[in-house]
């Protein structure tokens, strides 16, 4: 419980809509904790910390999470918010690739704009 306190902000940081995002992410809504995650990477309306984005892509991920999966494996691949991997990247993409082939393409092409661009989408 403590190491998942530190990913967590104040109230008083954050608005009342982000303040009921990260109550159900922290109670283990996956949909939750990748918007979580998003707004972490992005800075939206908090300073932007991708650590704490890794983590909550992470644990969304674990849930089934098709586009946290797609994250952690970017994540790994460029080790932006963890230490790149290739082997765990290479895990998370070929876990996220066997739910959803048709939208791989789409997706993997959002996170590299997100990477070269500095913005998603």
């Amino acid at each position: 419980m403590k190491q998942m306190h530190q990913h967590l902000l104040a109230e008083s940081e954050l608005n009342i809509k982000t303040i009921d995002l990260q109550q159900r992410a922290y109670t283990g809504d996956a949909d939750a904790q990748y918007a979580l995650a998003n707004i972490f990477q992005k800075g939206t309306h908090v300073q932007k910390n991708t650590r704490h984005a890794f983590y909550w892509y992470q644990r969304a991920a674990q849930q089934g999470n098709l586009l946290a999966q797609y994250s952690v494996w970017f994540a790994y691949l460029t080790g932006e918010g963890t230490k790149a991997d290739v082997q765990q990247a290479n895990k998370w993409f070929a876990r996220a690739s066997l739910k959803s082939v048709d939208s791989t393409q789409s997706i993997v092409a959002q996170l590299l704009d997100r990477d070269i661009s500095g913005r998603c989408c």
